[in-house]
């Protein structure tokens, strides 16, 4: 599925060309799940103060089942999977979820800290909003850990406001969370 909506696809970064595509193959799903199980050791990483939270939080969201069907976790017609390629390797990746009533939950948007710096995150970002605005969605919640301080701020720039909980986690896990929605 091409994004033809956004201009200046592919975005030329030096001599390499990044293109996004929708994720629809097998192997597009593959790679999916490799940049979030990569997304996850970045994330015991940054909370490594905080033992036992990203387990807790990878728990209560069902990522090791989220892993065996992300198709169906984030395909059509639940939701949709993006991903920034570089050649035939992925460097980035963005998902949304119909949560009901016209509202999708963008997740697991992840940049590998080797490809940031060009914009990619928010042109994942911004394009999985408008991605969603064009399936027929009226708004989009995320939730992110409180030292995602680089995405909180993008996150605002974008118009998402705080919001209050949206998903019945545990409430030892809630000091450690932010909420956003916007509309579309």
């Amino acid at each position: 599925m091409s994004l033809s909506w956004l201009p200046g696809l592919p975005w030329q970064i030096g001599r390499v060309v990044d293109e996004m595509r929708v994720a629809t193959t097998p192997d597009d799903y593959a790679s999916f799940a490799t940049l979030i199980k990569e997304y996850f050791d970045w994330m015991f990483a940054r909370y490594g103060d905080l033992p036992g939270f990203i387990e807790s939080v990878g728990g209560h969201q069902g990522v090791d089942e989220e892993l065996r069907d992300l198709p169906s976790r984030f395909g059509p017609p639940a939701g949709k999977t993006l991903m920034f390629w570089r050649g035939e390797e992925p460097v980035g990746c963005v998902a949304y979820k119909d949560l009901g009533g016209g509202v999708a939950e963008m997740k697991r948007l992840y940049v590998p800290d080797r490809f940031q710096g060009g914009g990619l995150g928010r042109r994942l970002a911004e394009a999985v909003v408008e991605e969603a605005r064009a399936d027929g969605f009226t708004a989009m919640k995320l939730d992110t850990g409180f030292l995602h301080e680089e995405a909180m701020g993008m996150y605002a720039s974008m118009g998402f406001q705080p919001c209050e909980p949206y998903i019945n986690y545990p409430p030892d896990l809630l000091p450690y969370l932010r909420f956003f929605e916007r509309d579309l």
